[in-house]
């Protein structure tokens, strides 16, 4: 009778699979997150959209009929107004877009919206051309690197050797709060009574774009 010899799995052959299984399971979930990550961009895209569409809306109803061909509106103003609701980010579900960066401008009936959620961004971006670019977006510094391509001057107010405000607050923003608050209706920093007592700082960061 002849025995007949079963052969296994060896050392080597075990190797190659288990490599070829991990290898297979790195692509199948770089695919999850590349198709997740899109969904991501798709709708912050279109919240922008959504965005820059309300704030046109509420320029036609408004300054535009005063004769005005320029208008700047941040997501806290029409936050305010109740004409829309927070946005969330999509990358926290958890967490909203900044509505104080965040904004459209309104120049010779051209709409240019920027819409900062988390680390991500859309700047400046003219709202009838789409698809809208996203960047991924570094921390604010006070000195400038090599790498910086973003420059932002912000502004706060002292009262009370206190800041007015919790974070500073771009040009716009920063008038828009500054007469909320005090019940004022200036146009300029400028005419702000007490100069002295504005807080001017330029920031620097990186916008790179996602792929």
């Amino acid at each position: 009778m002849i025995n007949k010899i079963k052969k296994g799995f060896g050392t080597y052959e075990m190797l190659t699979v288990c490599v070829m299984l991990l290898i297979i399971v790195a692509v199948s979930l770089a695919y999850v997150f590349k198709t997740d990550y899109k969904e991501k961009y798709d709708v912050m895209r279109y919240n922008a959209r959504m965005f820059s569409l309300t704030a046109n809306n509420f320029y036609m109803d408004g300054d535009y009929m005063d004769g005005k061909n320029s208008a700047t509106y941040y997501l806290k103003m029409l936050l305010d107004q109740k004409l829309t609701s927070e946005i969330k980010n999509p990358f926290q579900g958890n967490k909203y877009c900044n509505p104080f960066t965040s904004k459209v401008e309104i120049k010779d009936n051209k709409k240019y919206v920027t819409l900062e959620c988390g680390n991500y961004l859309i700047y400046y971006q003219d709202s009838s051309v789409t698809p809208y670019t996203i960047y991924q977006i570094g921390s604010w510094s006070s000195h400038k690197s090599s790498n910086d391509n973003q420059i932002v001057t912000f502004y706060n107010y002292k009262q009370d050797d206190k800041d007015m405000f919790d974070e500073d607050l771009e040009y716009d923003m920063f008038l828009y709060e500054y007469n909320k608050k005090m019940k004022t209706s200036y146009s300029k920093i400028e005419d702000l009574p007490n100069q002295d007592a504005i807080e001017k700082t330029t920031l620097y960061r990186y916008l790179k774009k996602v792929n």
